[in-house]
């Protein structure tokens, strides 16, 4: 008898908890509900204004002589995105904007062509061209690497 008294208030306990828990989660769904309705009616709070958001698509790379081409399409929030190319600590091409010219669906298609040196050839280390977005405040978003093999050259 005590066994069944003591597995009853466990699972009223248990009950109580999980609607404790019921009630936040419906106020947090509440809530992200009025986030999303002043975003679509164009009062942007302040997370809004400072993101950034970028996405890549049929992205390519091909290395011609002593010249990387990255090829590939793009939707950026602001129709802009950054690159920059590093091996290691060194930076071989610091951070550059790419302004994109938007089709119908948004995407803007980019081409790159970056040069190697005989120095980047010669390193240990693999070289890496990174695509990213920037937030207002120069946080990094949306970081896509792009490793770049020069052991068949």
């Amino acid at each position: 008898m005590k066994k069944l008294i003591i597995m009853l208030f466990c699972a009223l306990i248990l009950v109580a908890c999980s609607s404790e828990d019921g009630a936040n989660s419906e106020s947090a769904s509440e809530n992200s509900g009025e986030e999303s309705n002043t975003k679509s009616n164009g009062d942007k709070s302040e997370k809004t204004n400072d993101s950034a958001a970028v996405q890549f698509r049929n992205v390519g790379m091909k290395i011609e002589g002593g010249t990387i081409q990255v090829s590939g399409e793009a939707k950026a929030k602001d129709d802009t995105f950054f690159y920059k190319f590093e091996q290691g600590d060194s930076k071989i091409v610091k951070e550059t904007s790419v302004d994109l010219e938007k089709n119908d669906q948004g995407w803007g298609s980019f081409q790159l062509e970056l040069e190697l040196t005989q120095k980047v050839r010669d390193a240990q280390v693999m070289p890496v061209i990174t695509l990213y977005d920037k937030k207002q405040d120069g946080t990094m978003v949306n970081k896509n690497y792009l490793p770049v093999d020069l052991r068949n050259l």
